[in-house]
């Protein structure tokens, strides 16, 4: 028992850090341009890290950076979905721009959208529209993010996929920190 309260605050102090990794992600991905690829390798070197000392091996501790790294993206998409239900303001945009790229045997058709504010909304969206096309968009006015159609209801499912990646995550990383040394 002593051994185990000794290993507790490990415990504690490794989810806390992978936890606000995480948060930072999260916060770093808001809107569709975010960086994503420097970010998740990012969360992923230091999810495949927070296990050092507790004798995790390869599969374990692979685990916990897919774990952080679902829990960032999952994250990032119920935060962007939160914000545009709760005080996302729905606006007409106008397609300013249609591009088609290339990709082998297929072609794309990629849009940027301007709201009628003047506002351009970054990213190119995947449709097949005609310039000076008109469509509902949802955007923050305080912020990046934005989505393609009416309000979105209450993210439910994302809240709970995420809080269900964060539990799994904690119950992991406690196991390994708090399990006996061979």
């Amino acid at each position: 028992m002593a051994e185990l309260i000794r290993r507790l605050p490990g415990a504690v102090l490794r989810n806390c850090l992978l936890l606000a990794a995480e948060f930072g992600a999260i916060w770093l991905l808001r809107g569709p341009e975010g960086a994503w690829i420097p970010v998740l390798l990012a969360v992923f070197v230091l999810g495949a890290a927070v296990p050092h000392g507790t004798g995790a091996e390869f599969v374990a501790r692979t685990s916990v950076a897919l774990l952080a790294v679902g829990i960032a993206v999952a994250g990032g998409i119920t935060w962007d979905r939160h914000t545009l239900h709760d005080r996302g303001r729905e606006e007409q945009a106008v397609v300013a721009e249609r591009t088609v790229e290339e990709g082998g045997s297929t072609s794309t058709p990629s849009l940027r959208l301007r709201t009628a504010a003047g506002r351009d909304l970054p990213g190119p969206v995947a449709m097949d529209l005609p310039v000076g096309a008109r469509l509902t968009v949802t955007v923050d006015p305080d912020g990046p993010a934005w989505a393609v159609g009416g309000r979105p209801d209450r993210p439910l499912w994302p809240v709970a996929g995420t809080g269900a990646l964060i539990l799994l995550q904690t119950v992991l990383v406690g196991r390994l920190s708090l399990r006996p040394r061979t």
